[in-house]
């Protein structure tokens, strides 16, 4: 895959996730350049974070009086994760961050489910590694797994590599990466798994149909990566490894 087409997908995406709209709702977009969705993207998350300015600021400037566990309560029973979320953007990562440690699991993804996660990177990077956790697990049984490459992209790497050997379902696994911008980022921390579970991520990423996904991760690899998981696949399966060849001659070459 390009670097043009994979900047297309991820503004694509983006812009989806966004505004809660399928695939088949924003089909006009595709016609759009990597660059004009971009712009486009930006300016709909600028109008979210600054749009009625005036109403967010001041109810952010509120919750400060009241303790943290009273704003969740308020916050989940009342305003809902839509307003929640747009709260956030005005209040200090700190006390973002003790808020939400008094949400449910459920409603603290969802207010992430209208979170910006490039708008809230220092929430992500100082939220304690147990909310991260639970909150990526609640996020696995809904699927939501352009959320969560987007939150890894922020998220410290010794999270990210806790994370990452928590997940069993190598399946999740992958199509987690392949939602991550930063795949390079993820995959330094692949060459440190045991070669059991490099095998394995190659035997589903291979041999079902996330192997669209594999080849975008995979070109994304340095030589190391690339030659470790060959002499891996080598020494388990001969047939595996033709696959894994096939799907290196695919690179694109640009």
């Amino acid at each position: 895959m390009s670097n043009k087409h994979e900047h297309k997908e991820f503004e694509l995406k983006s812009i989806r996730n966004l505004l809660t709209m399928t695939e088949k709702e924003s089909t006009f977009l595709e016609k759009l350049e990597p660059e004009e969705l971009n712009k486009l993207r930006q300016q709909i998350i600028l109008f979210m974070q600054d749009g009625q300015k005036e109403i967010w600021v001041p109810m952010a400037k509120v919750s400060k009086f009241m303790p943290n566990f009273l704003n969740a309560k308020v916050s989940e029973d009342i305003l809902g994760p839509n307003i929640t979320a747009n709260l956030s953007y005005h209040l200090d990562p700190k006390d973002a961050i003790g808020i939400a440690g008094h949400f449910s699991i459920k409603f603290f993804c969802d207010v992430l489910e209208h979170l910006v996660p490039e708008k809230i990177a220092d929430m992500i990077k100082q939220s304690p590694f147990d909310l991260m956790r639970r909150a990526v697990n609640e996020l696995l049984t809904r699927k939501n797994y352009f959320l969560i490459g987007s939150l890894i992209d922020y998220t410290p790497i010794e999270s990210v590599e806790k994370i990452a050997r928590g997940i069993e379902n190598l399946g999740d696994l992958i199509s987690i990466t392949y939602n991550a911008q930063d795949k390079s980022r993820v995959l330094n921390l692949f060459k440190r798994f045991d070669d059991n579970k490099i095998f394995g991520v190659m035997v589903v990423g291979l041999n079902t149909n996330l192997s669209e996904e594999m080849k975008t991760i995979y070109e994304h690899a340095d030589e190391e990566l690339l030659e470790k998981t060959k002499k891996i696949i080598q020494s388990k399966d001969t047939a595996l490894l033709e696959k894994y060849n096939l799907m290196l001659s695919h690179f694109d070459k640009d």
